[in-house]
């Protein structure tokens, strides 16, 4: 799966399919390179409900992810998670709207127009995360929507719009 993944980052990247802020996701996104400075998930803390609340409400994200979705040409995104509990989240020409909210240490997203793989019976995708920090990025860690806890795997890394990230290797 990674090969593959590599392959298609390749690929789009040769075409010049990302946009210029962002670059090549690191060869080992799951964190297993000691080279690469990501959050050790069986060690870290992640980020807590009031920081969680301070890094999101009213925040604009920029990321990449470490999956791709069917029929979208980029790993990018940029997600708008609102005060008032809406979240705005575009990939490619895809835009996915729906809500978000933080509750025991986790932020949920769940999106009313998801389009492909987790969509629920009545076509809300439910997505929850522990997020850890490195620097002034954002590691986004999948957890079980039943229990909340740790040790679900890593699927993006974020930084608020508009700020140059400051951990490596830098593909956001």
């Amino acid at each position: 799966m990674q090969l593959r993944l590599l392959v298609s980052l390749l690929f789009a990247a040769s075409f010049g399919l990302f946009q210029p802020a962002f670059a090549q996701m690191p060869a080992d996104p799951k964190g297993d390179d000691p080279q690469i400075n990501m959050p050790d998930i069986s060690q870290d803390i992640p980020l807590d409900e009031d920081n969680l609340i301070a890094a999101f409400s009213g925040k604009t994200h920029r990321g990449s992810y470490n999956f791709s979705r069917e029929n979208i040409e980029t790993f990018a995104f940029e997600e708008t998670t609102s005060k008032d509990g809406k979240t705005r989240h575009t990939q490619g020409r895809k835009v996915d709207t729906g809500t978000w909210r933080v509750r025991h240490n986790v932020i949920c997203f769940a999106y009313d127009n998801w389009e492909g793989v987790d969509q629920g019976a009545d076509g809300t995708h439910r997505a929850c995360f522990n997020v850890y920090t490195r620097g002034n990025c954002f590691y986004h860690y999948s957890v079980s929507r039943e229990s909340g806890r740790r040790g679900g795997y890593f699927t993006a890394r974020t930084v608020h719009a508009g700020e140059t990230p400051d951990c490596e290797p830098a593909y956001v």
